[in-house]
């Protein structure tokens, strides 16, 4: 295992990259991704700052997936999703789950909770709702939660035993 200490920032960038890797099904499209989803991770944030970044996500066009850790950084992350639906309104989905299927490729988000459907980038990376959930069952479900997990904390030790640094996001960096 390798020992690397990772600044804050750092592990920030890596768990960004790997987000981002997950979603689109590859590492090499986050550039293409930051056009229109924000990925953020960090501590838990109270449901009612999540509602208060609806407004710039309507402005800016571009959705956020929050993902929150505990301090340490260990354990499943929660996943808040916000975002502007076909009626142009902003939705907050406060408790997402990652699933990804069988074959691999692109993981979905899916809110927790009856009714929400489904939500995944396209190939044009824009993240597009689907009524229903690709699941079918709920042994298929748990399992597409543990493959989703399970590569993303894939993704996660292939970066650190790569020893690679990599940077924070443009868009991110010159917020900063």
């Amino acid at each position: 295992m390798n020992m690397i200490k990772r600044t804050h920032e750092q592990q920030a960038a890596n768990l960004i990259t790997a987000t981002g890797h997950l979603l689109t099904g590859s590492p090499r499209r986050q550039a293409e991704l930051d056009d229109n989803l924000a990925i953020i991770v960090g501590p838990p944030i109270h449901p009612l700052n999540l509602l208060n970044w609806t407004s710039w996500v309507r402005s800016s066009r571009r959705n956020i997936v929050h993902m929150s850790f505990r301090e340490d950084w260990a354990g499943v992350p929660n996943v808040a999703l916000v975002f502007v639906d076909d009626d142009d309104c902003a939705v907050v989905a406060e408790h997402c789950w990652l699933w990804l299927p069988q074959s691999g490729g692109r993981c979905w988000l899916i809110p927790d909770g009856e009714g929400w459907g489904a939500y995944r980038l396209d190939a044009d990376l824009k993240l597009r709702h689907h009524p229903r959930a690709q699941v079918r069952g709920e042994k298929a479900r748990q399992d597409g939660y543990r493959r989703a997990y399970r590569r993303f904390a894939d993704i996660l030790e292939e970066q650190s035993a790569s020893g690679f640094e990599l940077p924070l996001p443009e868009q991110l960096r010159t917020a900063a």
